[in-house]
């Protein structure tokens, strides 16, 4: 993604569509999320088209013409999207400590999931790796 987005927070419905188009090759158009967001969760489909027009104007949604249609696709990968709001939560902290960003980053892991705190240690064991790698060629 690239520049900062004026508001990178998505509500419940938001993110559901957006799971909806992480899930999928190719675009969408109102029917097929509407079918497989808005009938589950009661939501009409003008609901469902203005949520992917906001999406649009948030730059995280593309939109195509398609006959007498639009479609949409995510523009930017689920992983690029939670690096760039994690990005952007550690920047507004502005002078924080840094150092209680990764505590509390690793508190959650170790709350959500046990795997997930295992993960994170391998993934820090790796990135090191890499970094010695590099810094030794």
């Amino acid at each position: 993604m690239s520049g900062r987005r004026s508001t990178t927070t998505l509500g419940p419905l938001e993110t559901a569509v957006m799971d909806r188009l992480w899930s999928d090759e190719g675009a969408l158009d109102v029917l097929d999320v509407h079918r497989d967001v808005g009938q589950t969760r009661g939501v009409t489909r003008n609901t469902i088209h203005s949520t992917l027009e906001r999406l649009v104007r948030k730059g995280l949604v593309s939109r195509s013409r398609h006959g007498r249609a639009y479609r949409y696709a995510a523009l930017v990968s689920r992983r690029a999207f939670i690096r760039e709001t994690f990005d952007l939560v550690v920047s507004d902290l502005g002078e924080a400590d840094h150092a209680e960003v990764l505590v509390g980053f690793v508190d959650f892991a170790e709350r959500a999931d046990e795997a997930l705190l295992e993960r994170l240690g391998a993934l820090v064991a790796l990135r090191l790796r890499e970094r010695e790698a590099e810094e030794e060629s």
